[in-house]
């Protein structure tokens, strides 16, 4: 597979920044999925959920499209947090409870600490440059 650059010097360095801040993003998210006892579907799942959290409850299709996997793979992801207190079901359709809430409250907190630790490792000009280019987004 090669991998495919473009002419564009924004679409390049915004590439080389995104992928060292997803790359350490990541890595936080992960370790804090492991700490929680959550599956790679579980974390997918959740994080569909959160997508739809200000839509109300949703059908299992509906996440499982979200989630990017079938409905083979996301009915036992379903049970499993369901199972564990993290959602609600009402007539066939999923949402967060309060606790699910406040796991995905954590995994926000562990993305964060990811952006956190990029940032922590610019030098002085390149935070100066970054808080430039994102306050002129023009």
């Amino acid at each position: 597979m090669t991998p495919t650059t473009s002419t564009d010097p924004l679409v390049e360095a915004l590439a080389i920044r995104l992928r060292l801040i997803d790359l350490i993003g990541w890595q936080r998210i992960a370790t804090w999925a492991e700490q929680s006892e959550l599956s790679f579907e579980d974390l997918r799942l959740l994080l569909a959920l959160a997508l739809k959290v200000d839509d109300g409850p949703a059908a299992v299709s509906e996440l499982a499209d979200l989630a990017g996997f079938s409905l083979d793979v996301a009915y036992p992801a379903i049970h499993s947090l369901r199972g564990r207190g993290y959602l609600r079901e009402e007539r066939r359709h999923y949402s967060l409870s309060e606790r699910g809430l406040e796991l995905v409250a954590t995994l926000d907190a562990a993305r964060r600490e990811g952006i956190q630790a990029y940032v922590n490792q610019l030098d002085r000009d390149e935070r100066q440059r970054l808080r430039r280019a994102l306050a002129n987004p023009r």
